[in-house]
């Protein structure tokens, strides 16, 4: 019984914390003061919240990234509102590209990334423009 509870509260803390990773890379510059660098930062945002999901270059769960601002006519304020709550955007009836989106897979929703500040979504969206993998 006591195993069965212990298996029980570990699923809950992994579903609550999935997709919710807050990780930053740092370097540490000559005078020993800790600084983030976008690149990485973009990198590390990326990792620890896209890419369960998504690709740059390959569907996964979702879509392939790569482009992603070209599909929604570079309107970075669109990306970002759909990245902290996709069915917001979509039960809002707004966005006819959201909710397209939303059907092609399979009506399956994102989970909202409302821990996501603006300035780190920018950072995930640069880091995706430069294609790198």
């Amino acid at each position: 019984m006591k195993n069965c509870i212990l298996l029980f509260l570990l699923s809950g803390m992994l579903l609550v914390s999935c997709g919710q990773g807050r990780n930053t890379k740092t370097t540490t510059t000559s005078d020993n003061a800790t600084t983030s660098t976008p690149a990485n930062n973009g990198k590390q945002l990326f990792m620890d919240n896209c890419a369960r999901c998504h690709g740059l270059k390959q569907d996964k769960l979702g879509p392939a990234l790569d482009g992603v601002l070209a599909r929604w006519n570079n309107d970075s304020v669109k990306v970002a509102a759909f990245i902290q709550n996709s069915q917001q955007v979509i039960t809002g009836g707004q966005d006819a590209y959201a909710t397209a989106l939303y059907h092609k897979w399979s009506d399956a929703p994102m989970p909202a990334f409302t821990n996501l500040k603006d300035g780190e979504i920018k950072a995930i969206l640069n880091y995706i423009q430069a294609g790198v993998e």
